[in-house]
């Protein structure tokens, strides 16, 4: 032993005396002055190398690298190079050449996030549906016989043709939809094409997925406005509310922080201490639901100080039109002037009037949606109008009535919501509110970013148009700030891709009542909600079996497709398919209530799927169809306006196949010429010609003879037209490049040479200029030019006479409480906000991301909760309520309140304990405010359907002793 120390000893001293006499083996013993990292230190070469190797494998050859962004429903839209070795994709990185458009602004470079740089991986892993597949099992059991595209077309295209062909069932029995994986102006055009030809049922996707703001539709006639990010560095306050850009904005999220460095405060309004809180000036915790209560709030003080905009009010709001008292409808002129004709019968009734200050008579304002003067200048009509008052006029049939203003009435309804009255509900001292409200009223410029999750509550329409109608008051609009949803750019021409100019016409249904049919949403809500839930969310007007009564007989109203006729007060159409083909939806993990899929699945007799990977829906499916994913692709993305680029996708040169993925035009086109083909045998030839309304079809058929030259416009009255080609993701772009005038003069080798983006022209302004060296925010036309809104009185909604609204909110703005039980049986509100790991489903499972994270889906429980129910981090718990349960672990938190749990979501039911996820325990409701039609702009639409909620269901948890993750 000694021995071994003496000689452990000599060679630990001269080891010892060797670093000290060259350093230079390891490191430096003295300081060294270091001017280039590569010559100064020593033994740099190997790793050097090692990562000089890595890289030039990875960089492969600069003119083979490729273009994409990604075009799930993340909305950022960010250009990124892609490189690959050997056509293997290998890497992204950001493209970061976007140009700088003001020297004073910050710009958009680089764009891009952690879910966005990894895709190179996802797009290999095994998840990754690689062949054509068939069921061979049970729906679900996961069995499946590898088929042959030619097999697989001829199923599909069989199916279609049977439910087509056959008399009792026809076109709309049959779906062909593309869901939120999928959203872009090339690719998406191939299912929509497909759909819009055949005339199958299609639903809109906003609506179904909860993200349609129809209290911003209520507002301004377009639920889709605001500004791009770089706006945000230019304001003085940035309101959040419901929003955490840092988490679900992350390319843009920096002008929100750069903007505060440049003086703006930053104000987040959320349930949750959450990753944008943390670095705002004021972050206000309020209770789930309750921001329609706040909002009210805020109006009652600008109200009461008088801090709001009259003169703006009077021109550019609704404010001060005059209201009868006897029936609190809006003084229409069909009530003072007896009209010639049916077309000034209808004109009347969309003409309203003001009390004028400078003759003391009623006067029409202009710019309503029957008024001959398309502008909303009063002062050239020598109009000053009231906005505050009570007067008698008199009718055409000689009977007086008083009359009073919009405004008049809306300082009623908000003197409910004093902040002392609404601080138990909202949780939100009336000190706080008080700043809120002068941080909004009283700087230049304030922008309000409402985040989606305000869309989310059974009541959610009232959380934005409440908002909104705050911006109304402060005179918020283009320069000066206002709501911000979500800006979409006007993009023109497009429709060449999807539609048929008008020939053949979508067959679309509401998206949050399709969904609610489809799921038996009726039972889910029978099953959970009490009578006391549904009044205390209706103001305590209408019961349980009265909401009941009342949704079936608007489901009725639009079963099959059914025009709304005038006594109808609720409509949406709908449809129930027994075919349905869906392309990059995963419904079973985004829907309601534990029994949607099982009764889809019985409704719908054949279900086959399109995507690039496995989910939750393509495990159900009956066949299954793979898809290239987004970086395999030719493909362009603009919208939604978060920046004025439109980004492009173009793959590498000489891209290996992965599988035998098709991109979706080769697919559709694929599946075109098989029904074709199908429908030209002599057996079928007599029934080629499918019978559909001229209502969706003007020749009042469906020519399947000739279905494939139709879709890829090769058929003599398209060759004629001179209509681009159409069949392969490349040739969509090229056409989309042709047809939509705001891309001009763009070129797809432009695109490329420019780093993957093009910048949209000036004609891509939709309620605003966009100027060449400006950020953009929607409303200047209306402020500057006097343009109407697409309102029904041209101007911002404060005030809707239809019978649900004045039964409910008194007409105007107001607030009812959360439909979610409130019990100590269920103590606790299920929050499922944006995730930061995962664009919804899209990336849950990344080998990458799972390890920043949990790795299982997890909940946050309030610390102080988790202690009082035995709870400690990383406990499996069980999550329940009457509906159904699930089990997730518990991530202990001091970040969420104690009556409310937050789990983002987007993990798919496959990746719980016993394939149950979340959705098992949210019930599925309809809001009669969102079901109310035929009232001025709010009319069935793309613009105006309602929203699938995710936020009213109630639970309790517990420790699972039983399982574990």
């Amino acid at each position: 032993m000694n021995t071994q120390r003496r000689d452990f000893l000599k060679i630990s001293g001269a080891t010892a005396a060797l670093v000290a006499s060259s350093g230079s083996l390891f490191a430096k013993t003295n300081v060294v002055k270091v001017e280039n990292g590569k010559h100064n230190y020593p033994n740099t070469t190997y790793t050097e190398q090692m990562y000089r190797n890595e890289f030039g494998f990875t960089y492969g050859k600069k003119e083979e690298h490729g273009y994409a962004y990604h075009c799930v429903n993340c909305q950022g839209n960010c250009a990124w190079e892609i490189w690959g070795n050997n056509g293997v994709v290998t890497r992204e990185n950001q493209s970061a050449r976007y140009p700088r458009i003001n020297p004073k602004i910050p710009d958009f470079n680089p764009r891009g996030c952690n879910k966005g740089i990894q895709h190179s991986q996802v797009m290999y892993e095994k998840d990754r549906i690689l062949y054509p597949m068939k069921r061979v099992g049970k729906r679900g059991e996961g069995k499946w016989k590898r088929i042959s595209w030619d097999e697989a077309a001829e199923i599909v295209a069989q199916k279609i043709w049977d439910v087509m062909t056959d008399p009792k069932k026809g076109p709309e029995r049959l779906m062909v939809h593309a869901g939120t994986g999928l959203l872009t102006e090339g690719r998406r055009g191939a299912p929509l094409r497909f759909s819009t030809q055949l005339g199958a049922y299609r639903i809109y996707p906003a609506s179904y997925l909860g993200d349609m703001f129809s209290g911003a539709a209520v507002a301004y006639g377009e639920g889709n406005v605001g500004c791009t990010y770089d706006f945000m560095y230019t304001v003085d306050t940035a309101v959040f509310w419901g929003g955490n850009p840092s988490v679900s904005r992350i390319p843009d999220a920096h002008f929100v922080w750069e903007g505060k460095y440049n003086g703006a405060k930053v104000i987040v309004i959320t349930p949750e201490f959450n990753g944008s809180a943390k670095s705002a000036d004021l972050w206000i915790p309020i209770k789930p639901g309750t921001d329609q209560f706040l909002a009210m709030s805020v109006m009652y003080e600008i109200i009461k100080n008088k801090m709001y905009k009259p003169g703006f009010m009077k021109i550019y709001t609704d404010l001060p039109f005059l209201v009868r008292l006897d029936n609190k409808k809006l003084l229409r002129r069909i009530d003072i002037e007896d009209p010639h004709n049916e077309e000034e019968h209808e004109h009347y009734e969309a003409q309203f009037y003001t009390m004028n200050k400078k003759t003391g008579k009623i006067a029409l304002m202009p710019g309503s949606e029957g008024s001959e003067h398309k502008t909303l200048d009063i002062k050239e009509r020598g109009i000053d109008p009231e906005l505050e008052g009570e007067w008698e006029v008199t009718l055409k049939d000689g009977k007086k009535v008083k009359v009073t203003t919009v405004f008049e009435i809306l300082k009623k309804n908000v003197e409910q919501f004093s902040p002392e009255k609404t601080q138990e509900i909202t949780g939100v001292h009336p000190d706080t509110v008080r700043v809120l409200a002068k941080e909004i009223a009283l700087p230049k410029v304030v922008e309000i970013t409402t985040g989606f999750s305000l869309n989310k509550y059974f009541n959610g329409i009232l959380n934005i148009w409440n908002i909104a109608s705050i911006c109304g008051l402060t005179g918020r609009l283009g320069p000066y700030g206002g709501l911000n949803t979500e800006n979409e750019f006007s993009l023109s021409g497009l429709g060449a891709l999807s539609g048929f100019g008008g020939k053949y016409k979508p067959r679309f249904g509401s998206g949050f009542v399709g969904e609610f049919v489809f799921g038996d949403g009726m039972d889910t809500f029978k099953k959970y909600f009490s009578d006391e839930d549904v009044k205390r969310a209706t103001g305590g007007k209408i019961s349980k079996d009265e909401y009941i009564k009342i949704v079936e007989e608007a489901l009725k109203a639009g079963e099959d497709g059914k025009d709304r006729t005038e006594e109808e007060e609720y409509y949406k159409p709908w449809w129930t398919p027994e075919v349905a083909v869906i392309v990059a939806d995963s419904k079973f993990r985004r829907n309601k209530g534990s029994e949607y899929r099982k009764a889809f699945l019985k409704k719908t007799k054949f279900f086959a799927y399109v995507d690039y990977k496995m989910s939750e829906a393509a495990m159900f499916a009956d066949v299954l169809l793979p898809a290239k994913s987004h970086y395999e692709v030719y493909d362009i993305r603009t919208s939604p306006g978060y920046h004025r680029f439109t980004n492009l996708a173009q793959p590498l040169a000489n891209m290996k196949p992965v599988g035998e993925a098709k991109d979706e035009w080769s697919m559709f086109a694929f599946l075109a010429k098989k029904l074709e083909e199908i429908a030209n045998r002599p057996e079928n030839k007599k029934k080629a010609k499918v019978p559909d309304s001229k209502k969706y079809a003007r020749t009042g058929y469906r020519d399947l003879a000739n279905f494939y030259k139709e879709y890829t416009n090769t058929d003599e009255e398209s060759e004629a037209a001179m209509e681009p080609y159409l069949g392969t993701d490349k040739l969509a772009v090229q056409a989309a490049l042709e047809k939509c005038e705001q891309y001009a003069p763009w070129t797809m080798e432009k695109m490329y040479q420019a780093g993957g983006f093009l910048q949209l022209n000036e004609k891509a302004a939709k309620l605003s200029p966009l100027y060449a060296d400006r950020p953009y925010n929607s409303g200047e036309f209306t402020l500057f030019k006097l343009e109407p809104f697409e309102t029904l009185t041209g101007r911002q909604t404060f005030y809707i006479d239809h019978p649900t609204y004045l039964k409910l909110v008194n007409g105007t703005n107001y607030a009812l409480k959360p439909l979610a039980p409130q019990s100590k049986k269920n103590p606790f509100m299920l929050m499922t906000p944006h995730a930061r790991w995962s664009i919804h489903s899209n990336w849950k499972n990344s080998r990458t991301l799972q390890r920043l994270q949990r790795g299982v889906p997890y909940v946050a429980v309030n610390r102080k909760i988790a202690q009082m129910k035995g709870i400690k981090d990383g406990d499996t718990i069980r999550i329940f309520n009457e509906l159904g349960e699930f089990y997730a672990m518990a991530k202990v938190s001091s970040s969420v309140a104690p009556d409310t749990l937050v789990m983002e979501h987007g993990w798919e039911p496959y990746q719980y304990l016993f394939n149950k996820g979340h959705n098992e325990v949210v019930p599925m409701s309809l809001n009669l405010l969102e079901l109310a039609d035929g009232w001025g702009h709010l009319k069935f639409g793309g613009l105006w359907d309602g929203n699938q909620y995710a936020y009213d269901g109630a639970v309790d948890i517990e420790k699972s002793t039983k399982f574990t993750y």
